[in-house]
């Protein structure tokens, strides 16, 4: 079986374009965390996230990828409150994740269950021939379309 059923296909895009602080309010009124940031042709070219975000406003020094972890207090909230401030006049081109994990609407629920608990939510998806991103996939609408199939059998 194909993840179509899973496939949120009315969701939330960005431009690359828009201000960070624009985007903030999209994704809080769209209730998200994340959004696909598609060109004028609705081709994928990023990612916008909170957590690209925040990993943005942490000191060049802190962010450490399984590195020594330091007891040791940081002074840097006023100055990571100052920085988002500062953030808010990018754009979202500026901060976007580049490398993003898509998936084809053929795809097998088996292998996005595997993308999803290898590199999380969300996955997008594009339409190999028109290369068109026609949807996402989060953690959530793969848990519902498994349930309704769980109860379709």
């Amino acid at each position: 079986m194909s993840i179509q059923k899973a496939i949120i296909d009315k969701f939330l895009t960005l431009a690359p374009e828009d201000s960070v602080e624009n985007a903030l309010k999209s994704l809080k009124k769209a209730k998200v965390d994340s959004a696909p940031v598609t060109d004028e042709e609705g081709r994928l070219v990023g990612l916008f996230s909170l957590q690209s975000l925040l990993k943005n406003l942490l000191p060049v020094s802190v962010p450490m990828n399984d590195g020594i972890i330091l007891d040791v207090k940081v002074r840097a909230a006023p100055g990571i409150a100052k920085r988002l401030h500062k953030v808010n006049m990018l754009r979202v081109s500026d901060l976007m994740e580049r490398k993003v994990n898509v998936v084809a609407p053929e795809t097998p629920i088996w292998e996005a269950v595997n993308f999803l608990v290898q590199y999380g939510s969300p996955l997008v998806v594009i339409d190999q021939q028109s290369a068109q991103t026609v949807g996402i996939i989060t953690t959530q609408s793969m848990l519902d379309e498994l349930d309704r199939q769980k109860d379709s059998d």
